[in-house]
């Protein structure tokens, strides 16, 4: 049969897919309404703006960062911001808790968006939070079942299939405190989709949970340094009963309650590579196993192993292997606590209690500190950078902040001032101790900065002459991938340095005014004689007056370019 060359490819389709959403912003309740589909390079939803900075909570040196305003346009800030930073200094791990379009009216957020818009809305901020992850970078979706099978095939084409890590379930309610109606199946699950960067090996830590003890393990071997053709066992609860000098289990049980049964877990940990339990043996039945089996079922006293296997590990005894207790063991804070290795389904994070962390009210819509710092744990390590663009009331960054990460947040609801700033303010002054903060023996310490989404550059087609001159400089240099740099030399001018994100020698000049003005001779060459000192190779001229140079006087190395159209021509608007 030959072969056949096939074209296509699997994606997801929905209406309006190539376009965008704009919303106005409700300013009094901190939500975007009456959403409009626009072209994907519209000014008011492709602009990075200006950050403006309003606070400084705690210790002013903090680089974690909460950011009030349009997360879209926050997000396209911060990727320009993050060019050219170094891979340690780029976002190690996203969680993202956005709304899951169920139709509900919550209270804090807008949770009825049309299907399409809320694809929409979510494509568009993906594709830039993977922008600004690390290249071993995760990215942690939590949705319920309404919107997760589309957020699935939107990761793939966004992240790339081949960079999926897992679908991870977890609960959110307990079914039996609800009556069922209908014969409806009570829902209690949520979803964690789990996407890495760039993919490689297994990109998550191995994260251990502690368990209490497994009373299955009963049984302990009385002398393990014998061969084991001729060891022999007793049960533990005869062991302890015997040594506090009972005559037998039972009566131990009577005289001491519970306490018997903390010391035959004890005594299973301080003897967990000789205690033990059987289980079934798995596996195809290869005719030496079963030959094995059937022996040691013939020969029930006795503890036969498994030809051609681990001497170590395959011990059968009664037909069933033998499993040591120490491998139940994990290493907690130098510790050795019955533990095991999380799997895909999370049933051990309790949502029951959470109203109360962090001392926030957020009805609907607060995550548990545990659920985070699982992900956390999973994904960071401590200096790592975590970010939240859906931060609601703020627990990625209280968790993030009591494990020693770096954080940035994002909201644009009135809970950036409400809840979040109080909330993280009581974290790092060490009065939060609600949550994860016994687990982590968090104290205080540290701080962050609060920042606002500055206004658009362009009004009316002008410059919006309502931004400082530095302020409209800093967007300029957003725009076209500068970073502010110091310059006093220009300061007398009113003009602004930038310096290339990337390229180390390349310089631009921000100079706009509203007066008529031009850039003399003089200017230009007290311009020529500093950056000579930076050892230039180019410098780009954004502004809005004349330069008082002839074009063909211009050093080869300079480019002018007038604003505000080469801003407007970023955005088809000339």
């Amino acid at each position: 049969m030959s072969r056949r060359n096939y074209k296509g490819s699997l994606r997801l389709d929905w209406i309006n897919k190539d376009s965008s959403l704009y919303y106005e912003i409700d300013e009094k309740e901190g939500r975007g309404v009456r959403p409009v589909w626009v072209p994907k390079n519209d000014i008011r939803v492709a602009e990075p703006r200006i950050l403006r900075f309003a606070k400084s909570y705690g210790d002013a040196t903090s680089e974690n960062m909460l950011i009030k305003g349009d997360n879209l346009l926050v997000l396209r800030s911060l990727v320009e911001m993050f060019k050219g930073r170094p891979e340690k200094e780029k976002v190690k791990c996203i969680y993202i808790d956005p709304p899951f379009n169920t139709g509900a009216a919550f209270e804090k957020y807008d949770d009825n968006l049309e299907h399409s818009e809320w694809l929409t809305m979510m494509r568009d901020r993906l594709f830039l939070l993977r922008k600004l992850l690390r290249k071993d970078g995760l990215v942690f979706v939590h949705l319920d079942t309404v919107e997760m099978a589309y957020a699935k095939i939107l990761l793939d084409e966004i992240f790339g299939r081949i960079n999926y890590c897992n679908t991870i379930c977890l609960t959110t309610n307990d079914p039996s405190g609800f009556k069922a109606t209908g014969g409806k199946i009570f829902s209690t699950a949520n979803y964690l989709l789990v996407y890495a960067k760039e993919k490689s090996g297994n990109p998550l830590k191995k994260v251990f949970v502690q368990k209490a003890y497994d009373s299955s393990y009963s049984k302990v071997l009385i002398d393990k340094s014998l061969p084991y053709n001729k060891w022999k066992w007793t049960n533990i609860a005869d062991v302890i009963a015997e040594d506090l000098g009972y005559e037998n289990q039972r009566q131990a049980k009577q005289a001491i309650g519970d306490d018997f049964l903390k010391k035959i877990a004890q005594f299973a940990i301080n003897n967990a590579d000789r205690v033990f339990r059987t289980a079934a043996i798995g596996g195809g039945a290869a005719k030496k196993r079963t030959i094995t089996i059937q022996k040691s079922k013939e020969n029930r006293d006795k503890i036969f192993v498994h030809p051609n296997e681990d001497v170590e590990h395959f011990y059968i005894l009664n037909g069933e292997q033998i499993l040591f207790y120490d491998k139940r063991l994990i290493d907690i804070d130098g510790n050795l606590v019955p533990g095991e290795v999380i799997t895909d389904v999370w049933t051990d994070i309790s949502w029951t209690g959470i109203a109360s962390e962090g001392a926030v009210v957020f009805k609907n819509g607060k995550k548990p500190e545990l659920l985070i710092k699982r992900v956390l744990e999973l994904s960071t390590e401590a200096g790592d950078v975590v970010f939240d663009s859906f931060a609601g009331s703020g627990t990625t960054g209280a968790v993030a902040h009591k494990m020693g990460r770096r954080w940035l947040m994002v909201e644009m609801g009135r809970q950036a001032e409400d809840l979040i700033i109080p909330r993280i303010q009581r974290v790092a002054l060490g009065k939060d101790q609600s949550g994860i903060s016994k687990e982590v023996d968090w104290k205080g310490g540290d701080g962050f900065k609060y920042y606002k989404l500055g206004e658009s550059i362009i009004y009316e087609q002008d410059m919006n002459w309502a931004l400082a001159a530095e302020e409209m400089a800093e967007a300029i240099f957003l725009h076209f991938q500068y970073r502010p740099t110091d310059a006093e030399w220009l300061a007398k001018e009113k003009m602004h340095l930038g310096k290339h994100q990337s390229a180390r020698y390349h310089f631009a000049l921000s100079f706009a005014s509203r007066e008529l003005k031009t850039i003399t001779e003089k200017i230009y060459e007290k311009i020529i004689a500093g950056l000579e000192k930076e050892k230039f190779k180019h410098l780009t001229i954004f502004t809005n007056v004349a330069v008082a140079v002839s074009p063909e006087s211009l050093d080869d190395r300079i480019l002018v370019k007038k604003i505000p159209a080469a801003i407007l021509r970023e955005y088809n608007l000339l």
